[in-house]
């Protein structure tokens, strides 16, 4: 909080007095410009308003997560961290989920700060979270140039509302491989690829049949993540498709029968009929060793996966390699932490310091790094950029980032289950993919006018 300005913008006696002084100093060097001696003292003032102003905030706070008490000891020690520069702010991590709000406000037991996910709808549409913007207009260490624009954007509102701050960002996708399976099939690194001929072109000389038998294959292009979103996503987005082709919150309608995305689940369906026989791949999975997949078992070239789950297979066989999905496909996904309307009022100025520090800070990006493994939403992370000139996880997931241009697709409405039932049949034939992305267009387009008639 500098110049000890309260939530109003004004500033307190303590500023005042200190402005003064260098107002002072500033009349005697005359019409000169202050000398480096001057400009070093002035300097050493703000940093030490900053640092005493932040030992005298006190209070107890309490935030809400997705995972409950999942992540507790990470918690527990990024919260060490954070008393190092906020020693009088005692957080608690609470036990309850983010699904549990409405009996946590019910009981009374409400968290100054919760995860958020993108628009955080189910949060703002009963007013339990706060825009951020008049915290940020005072406050000139966040703006949004600090942060990777896509995580930014990701919960600013169509009207500009900024509902949460982006907590971590994970770069989808980095291929793991196989470099002795890729050399094998006569390959010495894995290629640049374009588009989705040249993507299917390479997968597809992977899958390969000896005698009847699967012997080897690549993943799956409607298993991505083992998500029905996550593959028609990833696809589609390499077809040239962006979030607006799946969904336009401006005007609230849904066209997920966009042609670049009926052309890529299309292109899904093909590759999987021309190439992916579910007997022999059930019988090939029978024959890994327990609780290996196919890639931990040397049966499939490359993954495409996340941070967390590349740092658990390279830690198992440092001698796998890291590549690239192909560049349009890239999008980005995370989390983001946003201050209640229901916390205590007592306790705002503390609940949007922890906030900043959590997702604007070099330090609270790096306890973040070193605690979960997660990545930051700021650009400037001296911590991560260090970590990878000796870090091929980090290196990988850091390119990724640097040419990450798209997020996934958002829409306010429960359309998960209807989505991966009917993906269902259009993967066992039953339903061709042009009419699953209509009737999910139509689907999910119903539920958001319901939602809009209840709002008003």
């Amino acid at each position: 909080m500098k110049w000890l300005r309260n939530r109003n913008g004004r500033r307190s006696k303590a500023s005042l007095l200190l402005l003064s002084a260098l107002l002072i100093l500033l009349g005697l060097a005359g019409c000169s410009s202050p000398n480096e001696t001057e400009s070093e003292e002035t300097g050493n003032q703000q940093e030490q308003a900053k640092i005493v102003d932040k030992k005298n905030i006190k209070a107890d706070l309490k935030i809400l997560t997705e995972w409950g008490h999942a992540f507790h000891d990470q918690f527990g020690k990024l919260f060490e961290d954070f008393n190092k520069e906020y020693p009088n702010i005692r957080v608690t991590l609470m036990e309850q989920a983010t699904g549990d709000l409405p009996a946590l406000i019910a009981s009374g037991e409400t968290p100054d700060l919760v995860i958020a996910g993108d628009l955080a709808n189910n949060l703002t549409k009963d007013d339990l979270i706060e825009d951020l913007t008049p915290y940020m207009n005072i406050d000139p260490d966040v703006t949004p140039e600090i942060f990777y624009d896509f995580a930014y954007k990701r919960s600013v509102s169509p009207n500009g509302e900024v509902w949460a701050l982006p907590w971590h960002v994970d770069p989808n996708f980095v291929l793991m491989y196989h470099k002795d399976v890729l050399e094998q099939y006569g390959f010495t690194e894995v290629p640049a690829m374009h588009s989705l001929e040249e993507f299917e072109d390479f997968l597809r000389r992977f899958w390969v049949v000896e005698n009847g038998e699967q012997v080897m294959t690549t993943f799956a292009p409607h298993e991505i993540m083992g998500n029905p979103d996550s593959s028609l996503t990833t696809i589609a987005y390499l077809n040239g498709a962006d979030s607006s082709n799946f969904f336009n919150p401006a005007t609230n309608k849904v066209t997920f029968n966009d042609p670049k995305i009926v052309e890529a689940l299309e292109w899904i369906v093909r590759f999987k009929r021309e190439n992916i026989h579910d007997e022999r791949i059930q019988k090939l999975n029978s024959t890994l060793p327990e609780n290996m997949g196919r890639f931990q078992a040397g049966k499939s070239l490359m993954e495409p996966t996340v941070t967390l789950i590349l740092r658990a297979n390279y830690e198992a066989n440092p001698d796998i390699g890291f590549a690239l999905m192909p560049e349009e496909s890239f999008w980005v996904s995370g989390w983001s932490w946003a201050m209640t309307t229901i916390g205590k009022k007592e306790n705002k100025d503390a609940a949007w310091e922890l906030l900043k520090w959590m997702t604007s800070t070099k330090a609270g990006a790096e306890s973040q790094l070193k605690h979960f493994g997660w990545i930051s939403g700021i650009k400037d992370d001296p911590y991560l950029e260090e970590l990878t000139k000796t870090d091929p996880v980090m290196k990988s997931a850091y390119d990724v980032l640097q040419k990450a241009k798209k997020v996934r697709p958002y829409i306010p409405v429960n359309w998960g289950e209807e989505y991966n039932a009917k993906w269902a049949e259009v993967m066992s034939g039953t339903l061709e993919p042009k009419a699953f992305l209509d009737h999910m267009t139509q689907y999910i387009q119903a539920l958001l006018d319901e939602q809009l008639r209840a709002q008003e």
